[in-house]
């Protein structure tokens, strides 16, 4: 991170900011994890918002077993919670049961999650950085009007699914956000990332149109050095009947000038609606980029409307 980078975000950025007056002023937090040879990804998920009074988001695992959300190993998704006073985003267990606490600022951070009604499923995670977090200021795209960070890391520990203990030790995202998000708005993105290591990694935000799927965002991490992506395309082949991602090329270029190019293998997704108008299919994906193998992910992210036009051409 940068001397600009140095000055937008802090250790306060792990906590809670102050407020607009914004009713939908929305604070985010969220940590992936996967265990690549199970084809299994997971998501611990929180957004609070403090003008309204409410929490929602929740913790949801997957494989490829199933990519209906009533059909994966585990999904407990909310909406509207009330939110208790005194809350501390750098030690807390949130309204959605997902536990975080600070263990380093803006570096590491202890996580969990106990289903409350049985024993469904567990988690017990440590989140150790690998890079400074890469930052967004409001009105940057693809946010325009909130803050945004993205951090790679090494997600350690284990879960437990059903009664069966896995233990977890993998490359992942985590994000932050914090500024107004409405729920009766809706926009079509992808969001695409790979990381091998503190050497080689990449995020990339792309804005699908018809007829292309410019990326306008994002970084590119190579031999431990990271730029800035300034331009590059995302390419989707999907299943003819269903719709769904089959495959994945990014090719990109930082402000460096240095070209990345990836494929992405879908091995495990699950489609479901974080908010309103927001209908994200994510793929756990293997990305073959720079020589070597990346675990990571694509959201591909539809407004409820778009997603059905969509589908209803395919059947045409």
């Amino acid at each position: 991170m940068g001397a600009a980078e140095d000055a937008l975000i802090g250790p306060e950025d792990d906590n809670f900011h102050p407020p607009s007056n914004h009713p939908w002023e929305t604070e985010t937090c969220w940590y992936a994890f996967c265990v690549p040879e199970r084809n299994l990804m997971g998501y611990l998920y929180t957004w609070i918002r403090p003008n309204l009074g409410i929490a929602g988001g929740g913790t949801l695992v997957w494989d490829d077993t199933a990519y209906l959300p009533w059909e994966v190993p585990f999904f407990d998704y909310n909406h509207s919670i009330p939110l208790p006073e005194g809350l501390d985003l750098r030690d807390a267990t949130l309204p959605t049961g997902m536990r975080v606490k600070v263990i380093e600022p803006l570096t590491s951070y202890e996580l969990g999650y106990r289903y409350p009604y049985g024993d469904m499923f567990e988690a017990d995670l440590r989140f150790d950085a690998l890079t400074p977090p890469h930052v967004f200021t409001r009105g940057e795209p693809p946010f325009t009007i909130a803050s945004h960070i993205d951090q790679p890391g090494r997600v350690t520990g284990r879960i437990r699914l059903h009664g069966t203990d896995i233990d977890v030790d993998c490359c992942a995202m985590r994000d932050r956000s914090w500024g107004p998000r409405s729920d009766l708005q809706g926009f079509r993105i992808g969001y695409a990332f790979a990381t091998t290591s503190s050497q080689s990694a990449f995020l990339c935000y792309s804005l699908p149109k018809p007829d292309s799927d410019p990326i306008n965002a994002g970084y590119y991490l190579r031999d431990g050095v990271r730029a800035d992506i300034v331009s590059g395309e995302r390419r989707v082949e999907r299943d003819p009947q269903h719709g769904y991602a089959t495959a994945f090329e990014i090719e990109a270029v930082d402000e460096m000038g240095r070209e990345l190019r990836a494929t992405g293998t879908p091995v495990s997704r699950i489609i479901f609606n974080p908010y309103p108008k927001m209908l994200t299919w994510v793929s756990t994906t293997a990305w073959d980029f720079d020589g070597g193998t990346g675990w990571g992910e694509d959201q591909d992210c539809w407004r409820p409307d778009q997603w059905s036009a969509y589908r209803r051409s395919l059947r045409q």
